[in-house]
């Protein structure tokens, strides 16, 4: 039986205007077929925007810069003293600036990567204000041979340079955030049921997107679909859908490759791979005559990047137990006056080579003389209903102390574990911890978890925590052991704090 959620069940489906299509008769196609204006981030206004904020953000990235530079710079011409000569003298780089934006692509995929979060795209910021700086160079020098313009100084444009990656993600970010605000994007999932409730999830966790619906690519229309394949365009029409995320389709051919060609003329198009459960954001696209590769990443970890993040553990680690043990104490006082028990839950879960540890949570639950615990109830390996169902996390909110739901809603219970990670039964990111009867007898692919450290955080809590199954857990355990990087533990630290807040998945 397919599990469709409530949000993409077609009950109560606010669509633009306020108008709900589970009452209103449909609204005839347009007879024409023009292609439907874009809004939002698909428009020149968006970019323009992102224009202006990085011209002004380059100036004021320039201030910064030759603030700093004053304040260690032993060359005169650098010093603070000779600030109001020099910051006039660097109009080229604002310009330069935008206009390496511009070269680099960094407006374009703004506007084609709606979802996309700007530490993903750090990259094409860091690439563009390297364009940037050199244009400036190459304009200064232009502009002092035909107008005698002061030169500008190499060091003053580096500094500039430092700042401005900083500032102009941020700015970026924020201009984003607030068009987001004011128009949604909105989405509708084509597939044949299967992956609608996991795509709906993971869209749930973007800011800023709406999911309007979904439509079947079978061939009776299942309740809560909107349409089926053949109704693609008039959906889209109907609904002002912005972008489609084309999942589980079947083939690619005759009549259903013309509706998707003609869907691109409305909409963006996101393709979900077939094989998902192997593609990491490492994996690469490549071509060969012609013939598009999606090439994944060889599953090997060297002893240099166990080393790496091990390092990574303990410092982040220790900064972190530094930082966070004021609310610690606080959180345990708290939870020690709001009901009788321990401070601190124990409980046996699987480790790296299946060795068995200790994890140490706040207790959330009030202590049951029948039970004695206070921890997740164990989930078969083949349970294909959301954890907090197969859990019964519902049913066990009834024993949750009043600082209990905090703790547990914001993900603030999982602090004592900067414990585990410095004695080295953990790390900062990995693996679900699962608990021991949830832990065996995985074998093959899934037991290519237990390689790493559990981690207080992971790919599963930024994805969904609860709302996915256990089965949807372990392929995002093992997408993340074979597909390991640095720079992808660092996006899950990024990522972690926006999850806690927003609470989705915690019970």
């Amino acid at each position: 039986m397919v599990r469709v959620p409530e949000e993409v069940s077609g009950v109560a489906l606010t669509v633009k205007g306020g108008r709900d299509v589970t009452t209103d008769p449909p609204r005839a196609a347009a007879a024409d077929h023009a292609v439907r204006p874009r809004r939002g981030l698909n428009t020149w206004s968006y970019t323009i925007g992102l224009m202006c904020s990085d011209f002004l953000l380059a100036w004021v990235s320039l201030a910064i810069g030759l603030a700093l530079l004053g304040m260690v710079s032993r060359n005169p011409e650098n010093h603070l003293s000779n600030f109001w000569v020099n910051y006039p003298h660097g109009t080229a780089y604002p310009i330069g600036i935008v206009l390496g934006m511009a070269i680099s692509g960094s407006y374009r995929m703004s506007r084609r990567s709606p979802t996309q979060s700007t530490f993903s795209e750090l990259q094409s910021y860091t690439t563009g204000i390297a364009f940037g700086g050199v244009l400036t160079l190459g304009l200064s020098y232009v502009a002092h041979h035909f107008a005698y313009y002061t030169v500008q100084v190499t060091t003053q444009v580096l500094s500039a340079m430092v700042v401005s990656v900083v500032l102009l993600p941020i700015g970026h970010a924020l201009l984003r955030r607030e068009v987001l605000r004011q128009t949604p994007v909105r989405v509708l999932i084509v597939d044949g049921g299967e992956g609608v409730a996991r795509f709906t999830t993971h869209l749930r966790l973007q800011q800023g997107v709406q999911v309007v619906g979904w439509l079947a690519t079978t061939e009776s229309q299942p309740p809560g679909a909107l349409g089926r394949l053949s109704d693609l365009e008039r959906v889209i029409r109907e609904h002002g859908v912005d972008r489609i995320v084309v999942g589980s389709t079947g083939d690619f051919e005759g009549d259903h490759l013309a509706e998707y060609r003609r869907a691109m003329e409305l909409a963006d198009v996101a393709l979900v791979p077939r094989v998902h459960e192997l593609v990491s954001w490492r994996s690469q696209l490549t071509e060969l005559s012609g013939l598009p590769l999606l090439e994944t990443v060889p599953p090997q970890m060297t002893g240099w990047d166990r080393f790496t993040k091990r390092t990574f553990d303990l410092a982040v680690g220790t900064v972190l137990f530094v930082l966070t043990l004021p609310f610690v104490l606080v959180i345990a006082l708290a939870v020690k006056l709001s009901s009788p028990g321990p401070v601190l839950f124990r409980q046996q879960r699987l480790g790296r080579h299946r060795r068995t540890f200790t994890i140490l949570k706040f207790r959330t639950l009030r202590v049951d003389a029948a039970r004695g615990d206070d921890g997740d109830d164990a989930v078969g390996p083949s349970s294909d209903v959301p954890l907090h169902e197969a859990r019964g996390k519902r049913v066990a909110a009834e024993r949750v102390t009043p600082i209990g739901a905090f703790l547990r809603r914001t993900g603030l219970d999982e602090l004592p574990q900067f414990v585990n990670v410095l004695t080295g039964s953990m790390s900062i990111v990995g693996p679900r911890p699962f608990v021991t009867a949830e832990s065996e007898p995985p074998s093959g692919w899934a037991a290519r978890r237990f390689d790493f450290r559990p981690g207080i955080t992971g790919l599963w809590q930024v994805s969904g925590r609860n709302e996915l199954t256990a089965e949807e857990l372990r392929q995002l355990d093992y997408l993340y052991v074979t597909s390991w990087a640095l720079w992808w533990d660092i996006k899950i630290c990024v990522d972690t704090p926006r999850a806690m807040i927003r609470g989705l998945g915690a019970y």
